[in-house]
């Protein structure tokens, strides 16, 4: 389902705060994406997140553009693997509901903070919005493996959690070591950084190292 179909379904809470999350949020750098999806993306999201405070809105909205940036990066190589030389076919890694931000096994031990809390509530209602229009669009659910998994592939595309969007199977990662040689550790170790590091702070959900090192191979 193209990212921009879903984008355009959101309903508006408000759109007074546009100007404010453009002016704070399309100033950054996004390598991967074009002006206008940025822009867009900004636009659409703000006006459905609107009864939001700034901070917790933009940090949304900040998340759902890093993990378009990994699509595309995705796109560019890893998916290619995924899609035709998977050996776990037809589920993968999708094994269980890794889409889930915080579990409650993350909640007791690693004790994240309340803006990280706000964000997972946040970006876990998000997720119920996209699964529920992909499906609505044709997309059929497998069920036994991610609640998130359709027949033809995973129902997010803008909020998948970091442990998703950053992982890599070992057959991915030996797939970029050979195409890309010397550069390849690089991205393989920023992806993991943050696939496997425990959520405390906002700053966990991305990694800055991952579009650096990214650039390397796919800019």
């Amino acid at each position: 389902m193209p990212i921009d179909h879903w984008l355009e379904t959101l309903s508006p809470h408000g759109h007074h705060m546009v100007d404010g999350d453009l002016a704070a949020l399309a100033v950054r750098p996004y390598p991967f994406l074009s002006a206008d999806s940025v822009c867009n993306q900004i636009t659409r999201l703000s006006t459905h997140l609107g009864a939001l405070r700034n901070d917790v809105r933009r940090q949304a909205i900040a998340y759902s553009l890093y993990v378009r940036q990994l699509d595309a990066i995705q796109e560019a190589g890893p998916r290619d693997r995924c899609k035709g030389g998977c050996p776990r076919p037809p589920v993968g890694c999708c094994t269980a509901n890794h889409f889930v931000i915080l579990s409650l096994s993350d909640v007791l031990v690693g004790g994240p903070s309340p803006a990280a809390m706000h964000l997972s509530h946040v970006i876990t209602g998000l997720q119920r919005n996209e699964t529920a229009h992909s499906v609505s669009h044709g997309q059929v659910l497998s069920p036994g493996h991610c609640d998130c998994l359709a027949a033809d592939g995973c129902t997010l595309r803008l909020f998948k959690s970091p442990r998703c969007v950053h992982y890599l199977c070992r057959e991915v990662e030996d797939a970029l070591r050979l195409e890309h040689g010397g550069q390849a550790p690089a991205f393989i170790a920023a992806m993991k950084a943050v696939a496997t590091q425990t959520i405390t702070a906002v700053g966990d959900f991305t990694g800055a190292e991952v579009i650096s090192t990214a650039l390397a191979l796919f800019g």
